[in-house]
């Protein structure tokens, strides 16, 4: 769970491409294009010149993040394709880190069709961190009548960072634990007519509280002795959940709405035995120009949890790659929470790279967001604000990766992943 920086290969593989241009411009194919049409012949042609089965790409690793520290190694990256469809990313690295020391990684990515997919990742560190999870989708499952979303993470991070509840946790609160967490989930969802899916998700989650690694820290449970699921816990969430969603491109939505309610219905296993959440996130997305290079993205969430004594790794929680990305994971904690994010995506050019087409993009961004105690609290006080710039290259139709450099008051913080933000 390191921040995200070294657990996609696109993600790395984009990051490296910005700064080395030279490999880039040598590498053979079409010349790059600013977004302009593109002639179908010379498509024709350079997928003929290229490599059919498979690409390596040797990769040197440098990474950084607020909590997972400097990560120094190398990561060979197979790219196997068919004719011009990337359908497999297969990225095992060594990489040495300042907190958690050597760690050997294998990741792959399976992309067998449009709407199918699947990761695994298994990582293990010289010292206590490690991590094997699973993930599979499937949007056309049961002769395209159901979603199927299956995954299951066992993980033990050793750089975990608690600062305390309330939108006011002041930096100087910051403490480390070490997260070991096993989280089996399932979710099913059914289309309906008029763009709707009624959705199932079902996840049992349990949670251990130990020692991290970070001496310069203080330890979570000397600090906040009297915090709600300080010594680990274990929960069961169902969630239903019903979504419309009339978004056109696939992978890259460029007009439309997709919007999400949900509520849940939990069982705990520690002082708390039932609560609740509900919440909402809304996103609409408007293409500008002819040829859809400028797509700007606005999306509005909430969240709200009820119950008593409900472990502070259940209650609603913004910060991180896909919230407050100046902010660290999990950096503000309280029982809701109001987001706002908006964000231009500008297609910059086209780039033929490794035997497929990309597309390149930047995307400027702000986020707002807070968390509560009450709603009825100061609504229109204490948000943080953060702007930042995000870069991407998209490989249609499955794989697009991402970094994205968030400003707060607190710093710098930079993801590196797979997938849009929102």
């Amino acid at each position: 769970m390191y921040q995200g920086i070294i657990r996609s290969s696109a993600g790395l593989f984009l990051m490296l491409l910005l700064v080395l241009p030279v490999a880039v411009l040598a590498e053979p194919g079409p010349a790059t294009t600013g977004g302009d049409d593109i002639d179908p012949s010379s498509i024709q042609q350079a997928a003929s010149a290229a490599e059919t089965d498979s690409s390596l790409i040797p990769l040197p690793v440098f990474a950084t993040s607020r909590n997972g520290g400097n990560d120094y190694g190398i990561m060979p990256v197979w790219l196997f394709k068919e004719d011009e469809y990337i359908n497999g990313i297969f990225a095992p690295s060594v990489i040495y880190n300042d907190n958690t020391g050597l760690n050997l990684t294998l990741r792959y990515f399976g992309y067998p069709t449009v709407d199918r997919q699947y990761r695994l990742f298994l990582n293990q560190s010289i010292g206590v961190d490690r991590e094997v999870s699973a993930e599979y989708w499937d949007n056309r499952f049961s002769s395209g009548k159901f979603q199927l979303y299956v995954k299951g993470t066992y993980y033990k991070d050793s750089t975990f960072r608690f600062f305390g509840l309330s939108e006011k946790s002041p930096e100087d609160g910051e403490t480390n634990y070490s997260n070991v967490e096993f989280a089996p989930e399932a979710k099913l969802g059914y289309y309906l007519p008029h763009n709707l899916t009624l959705s199932l998700r079902e996840r049992f989650r349990w949670v251990s509280i130990a020692r991290g690694k970070l001496d310069t820290l203080p330890y979570i449970q000397d600090t906040y002795r009297g915090l709600d699921g300080v010594t680990g816990g274990a929960a069961l969430n169902n969630r239903l959940s019903l979504t419309y969603d009339s978004c056109a491109g696939g992978i890259c939505p460029t007009d439309g709405w997709l919007a999400t309610v949900y509520g849940e219905a939990n069982l705990g296993f520690t002082r708390t035995r039932a609560y609740t959440r509900v919440g909402a996130d809304v996103k609409k997305y408007f293409a500008m120009g002819a040829d859809g290079r400028f797509i700007t993205v606005v999306k509005g969430a909430f969240e709200l949890t009820g119950g008593s004594h409900v472990p502070f790794f259940e209650r609603s929680t913004i910060g991180g790659e896909n919230t407050l990305r100046g902010y660290g994971r999990y950096r503000f904690i309280d029982d809701g929470f109001v987001l706002i994010n908006v964000e231009e995506r500008i297609r910059l050019f086209r780039l033929y790279l490794y035997g497929v087409w990309s597309d390149w993009e930047v995307a400027p961004f702000v986020d707002m967001g807070r968390v509560y105690s009450s709603f009825a609290h100061a609504p229109l006080k204490g948000y943080k604000i953060n702007p930042g710039v995000g870069f991407r290259a998209i490989v249609e139709p499955n794989v697009v990766g991402r970094v994205d450099l968030g400003l707060s008051d607190e710093g710098l913080t930079a993801f590196v992943g797979l997938d849009f933000p929102f």
